[in-house]
């Protein structure tokens, strides 16, 4: 039996990680949630995924192992603890939370639970992230006061 995923926001930060997920042997079956209805269309379309659902509080009851997090910011804190509390595995964008007290809240949510809980920095394995990082191992960059990335 696979794994059973739901992608809650399906913004810009989410393609990539839906992408990834259809073709991923492990993974059973995606559902998709947006509050954008005409969002969720496109993406359910695009992505040849039939199963959708317009809020968090309906994924968290659906048939799924574990939920991904790629909302706003702010949404990031209180959407974990709550996938976490319904039972669910969570993996969450950066930032985890947008304060200390609110990821402390994370923290203790997951040690209730038993549940896994993982902070995604997906861009670490880009091709130009190791690209970068090898050529700074070597040495290849000088000596470095000061460095600043976007993607």
């Amino acid at each position: 039996m696979g794994i059973r995923v739901g992608v809650v926001g399906v913004g810009a930060f989410a393609q990539c990680f839906i992408s990834l997920l259809k073709v991923h042997p492990l993974v059973e079956n995606v559902v998709l949630c947006d509050l954008d209805a005409r969002k969720l269309k496109e993406n359910s379309d695009r992505y040849g995924i039939p199963d959708t659902c317009p809020s968090l509080d309906s994924l968290c009851t659906m048939d799924v192992d574990a939920i991904a997090i790629f909302t706003q910011n702010w949404l990031h804190g209180p959407q974990a603890i709550q996938a976490l509390r319904a039972g669910k595995h969570v993996y969450s964008a950066v930032p985890p939370a947008i304060s200390i007290e609110e990821m402390q809240a994370v923290v203790k949510a997951v040690e209730e639970t038993g549940k896994i809980y993982m902070l995604g920095e997906t861009s670490y394995y880009y091709p130009c992230a190791l690209y970068c990082r090898d050529k700074f191992q070597k040495g290849e960059f000088g000596h470095i006061v000061y460095a600043e990335a976007e993607y």
